[in-house]
């Protein structure tokens, strides 16, 4: 399911986003693709080693989503069972920070983990971005995570949405 929806401006409309991916992590993350694809992902680490979980979790979907913006003007959210169908089926596979991060909150929470996203704006600017923080670590698949940036932004808005 792609989900094309009207949605508020400012804050009232990051907040419904945010509402809207929660919903459709917490409504896949049972399906049985998303729960393969999490054992999947985290077989290399420990029983219980959270920290290497919620690696090995970012890798994979960093790996496996090409990240694509949305259209201008358009707010497009993909349901993390389309995600994981075109991944099983060796498709080409894409989305924005918004997809990823719900298809990744999706896998954190069917391996037992509790992820919640955070929507940012940088450097006094409008919301701009959202990524996954779970148990006090910043998983962004849209950016190689380990690799500190020449130029850091800072953060000066941030909303959160428990999953």
């Amino acid at each position: 399911m792609l989900s094309l929806f009207p949605q508020s401006t400012g804050v009232l409309g990051v907040r419904q986003t945010l509402s809207m991916m929660a919903g459709l992590a917490n409504g896949a993350m049972l399906n049985a693709l998303i729960r393969d694809q999490a054992a999947a992902a985290v077989s290399g680490c420990g029983k219980g080693n959270r920290a290497c979980w919620c690696a090995a979790l970012m890798l994979w979907v960093n790996r496996s989503v090409r990240y694509v913006p949305d259209p201008a003007g358009v707010e497009l959210l993909h349901d993390p069972r389309l995600i994981a169908r075109g991944i099983a089926e060796k498709k080409q596979v894409y989305g924005d920070c918004d997809d990823m991060s719900t298809y990744l909150a999706a896998l954190l929470k069917s391996v037992g983990l509790s992820p919640v996203l955070r929507a940012v704006g940088y450097d006094r600017r409008p919301f701009s971005h959202v990524y996954v923080m779970c148990d006090g670590i910043k998983l962004d698949a849209t950016r190689d995570s380990w690799q500190v940036s020449s130029r850091q932004h800072v953060e000066t808005s941030v909303l959160e949405r428990v999953v």
